[in-house]
C-alpha cells in the first residue's frame, strides 16, 4: 500500500513573519538574471545565447530553440531551470558549426527575447551558475517597517529549503516517487529523473526542519560534516573547537544535511544520530534510493542571501538579492514576509 505524501508546514527560523504582502500580480514583480559561473571563450562550436523569457519554461524554450536551429532537442542545453511566473535571463547553449552564422536576431518567438549571443568552446552544463540575481516587487505590505527590521534577520541566513515547486502541483512528484519506491515503474527518464530528485529534496528538507526545531540550525554537531561557503567543497569536522565555531558565525562554513542515495555516510556521532532520527519514518525511501544507484550528496542547511536589500515604493517594497545555484529565492522570501504567490495559486487552479 503505498504512504500518503504530504508537503510539510516546515519551521521558521525567526517564526512566521506576521506582515502580508501579494507577489507576482504582474510577471516583471519576480525577475531573475543568471550569471555564469565561467567567462565565456568568444570561439568554438556551440553559441551561448542571453535569453529573457515571460510566461515560458525553460525546456519548453529550448524545444524551441532546436527547432530554429535545426539540431535536436537533447543538443540544446542551459545552466538551470527558471520559473515560467517571472521575467527570467537566462543562458542557453545550441550547436553551431564555426563557419555558419546563426541570424537569431531574425527570430520571432512570443514571450521570448534574444539579447546576446557569443561562442563558446564546451557545451553549457547543468549548475554552471555563479549566482541568481532576484529582483522581487511585494506590493500592498501590511507593515512595512516591520518587514525592514525582519530583513535584518534574514540577512544573517535562513534555512535552505528547496522551495515546493521542486515537488510539483499539490506534491504530484512526490506521489510519482512513492510510485516508483513501492514497485510501479516509470518509462518516461526525465519524469522518472523528476521524481527522484523530489524525493531527497523532500528527505533533504525534512532534515532541515529538524535542525530549526531542536535549536541546532547554527550549531555544528560531533561528527557533522561542513560546506565551505560559496562552494561545493565540504569536509568532515574531526573535533568542535572554537576556530570552526567562529568560522559557522562569520558564515565560512555551513552545517550540511544528506541528499540520500549509494555511499557510506560520511557523518558519524551526534550527527549521523540525529539524522537517522528525522528520517526514520521514511527510511524505506532512503534504502530504496541506494538500489537505484542514486548517489548520495550532501548539501548546506543555511543560506546567507547576497546583497540584500530593499527599497520602498508607497506600499509596495522592492528586495533584491544574490544566490548562489541551486538555492530557492521563496526560502528567502517565506522567513520575511507571508506572502500570497498570485500566479502560483493561479497555476494550482489551470
Amino acid at each position: 500500500m503505498q504512504k500518503k505524501v504530504e508537503l510539510p508546514k516546515l519551521s521558521y527560523l525567526y517564526g512566521q513573519p506576521e506582515t502580508t504582502a501579494l507577489l507576482r500580480v504582474q510577471p516583471d514583480d519576480f525577475i531573475v538574471h543568471e550569471e555564469l559561473s565561467f567567462t565565456p571563450t568568444g570561439a568554438g562550436e556551440h553559441m551561448l545565447l542571453l535569453v529573457e523569457k515571460i510566461g515560458q519554461n525553460t525546456q519548453y524554450v529550448a524545444k524551441l530553440l532546436a527547432e530554429l536551429v535545426g539540431c535536436k532537442a537533447r543538443q540544446v542545453s542551459y545552466a538551470g531551470l527558471k520559473d515560467r511566473h517571472a521575467v527570467t535571463r537566462q543562458w542557453f547553449c545550441v550547436p553551431v558549426p564555426i563557419k555558419q552564422q546563426l541570424n537569431w536576431q531574425e527570430w520571432n518567438i512570443e514571450g521570448v527575447k534574444i539579447l546576446d549571443s557569443i561562442r563558446h568552446q564546451r557545451r553549457l552544463k547543468l549548475g554552471s551558475i555563479k549566482y541568481n540575481e532576484f529582483t522581487l516587487t511585494l506590493r500592498d505590505v501590511s507593515d512595512i517597517p516591520a518587514l525592514l527590521t525582519r530583513l535584518e534577520l534574514v540577512k544573517q541566513g535562513v534555512p535552505n529549503y528547496y522551495g515546493e515547486q521542486r515537488f510539483g502541483i499539490q506534491g504530484g512528484n512526490l506521489a510519482l516517487a512513492e510510485q516508483l519506491f513501492c514497485g510501479g515503474g516509470i518509462e518516461d527518464r526525465k519524469i522518472r529523473g523528476l521524481a527522484l530528485s523530489a524525493s531527497r529534496s523532500f528527505l533533504f528538507n525534512l532534515q532541515v526542519d529538524a535542525r530549526v526545531k531542536a535549536g541546532t540550525f547554527n550549531q555544528i554537531l560531533s561528527g557533522e560534516v561542513v560546506q565551505l561557503d560559496g562552494s561545493g567543497s565540504i569536509f568532515k569536522v574531526p573535533e568542535v573547537d572554537d576556530t570552526l565555531r567562529q568560522r559557522l558565525l562569520e558564515a565560512d562554513i555551513h552545517p550540511t544535511a544528506g541528499l540520500p542515495g549509494l555511499g557510506e555516510p560520511l557523518i558519524t556521532a551526534d550527527a549521523l544520530a540525529f539524522e537517522q532520527q528525522s528520517l526514520q519514518h521514511w527510511q524505506h525511501w532512503v534504502d530504496k534510493l541506494a538500489q537505484l544507484n542514486v548517489r548520495a550528496e550532501r548539501r548546506a542547511i543555511r543560506v546567507l542571501p547576497a546583497e540584500l536589500k530593499a527599497e520602498v515604493q508607497g506600499q509596495n517594497v522592492k528586495i533584491s538579492f544574490k544566490l548562489y545555484s541551486g538555492c530557492f529565492a521563496t526560502s528567502v522570501l517565506r522567513e520575511l514576509v507571508n506572502y500570497q504567490d498570485v500566479q502560483r495559486n493561479y497555476a494550482t487552479l489551470d
